[in-house]
């Protein structure tokens, strides 16, 4: 064999398994290439996903919480006005009692104050009469840009029958 036909025989040979190295390389398991920095970035990046997300579902569970009280908050003085309307001889200590009965259950972990406007008893028919509701509760305390209110309050007004 000619010199020079070997010298291209090696460089080819050189040549393949310097490529076989590569794809050894390459080809080895994810877990085997990442260590030291690499790992501890993914690690980094990880955490600060989980908590960004953890804070957007909290943040939307309270939401719902505050939705919900804001919701039963409507409906307990609407009912309290529809029976102060339908009930024009009962006086205000009695149509609050009916409202404190008629309290649902997303609203037992804080204080309600109820007021009824006018006050007199018989009402005339046709008087409007108003019933107002306010709810103060506990709230999560969820680092975010939102702030849930911890008041909720509803007004409403019913003509006497």
């Amino acid at each position: 064999m000619p010199k020079r036909f070997r010298s291209i025989v090696r460089s080819i040979a050189a040549l393949r398994l310097r490529q076989s190295r590569n794809w050894r390389r390459m080809l080895r398991p994810a877990n085997l290439r990442l260590t030291g920095a690499n790992r501890g970035q993914s690690y980094v990046e990880m955490v600060f996903t989980v908590l960004g997300i953890s804070v957007v579902i909290i943040t939307a569970i309270e939401g719902s919480i505050i939705l919900n009280r804001g919701m039963a908050v409507k409906q307990l003085a609407y009912q309290g006005a529809r029976y102060a309307a339908a009930n024009p001889g009962f006086d205000s200590s009695t149509v609050l009692a009916f409202v404190a009965q008629a309290e649902p259950s997303a609203l037992t972990q804080g204080t309600i104050k109820v007021s009824m406007s006018p006050t007199t008893t018989p009402r005339t028919h046709g008087s409007a009469v108003s019933v107002s509701v306010s709810f103060t509760g506990p709230t999560i305390a969820v680092p975010s840009v939102i702030s849930f209110p911890a008041t909720i309050s509803a007004t409403n007004i019913a003509m006497s029958q």
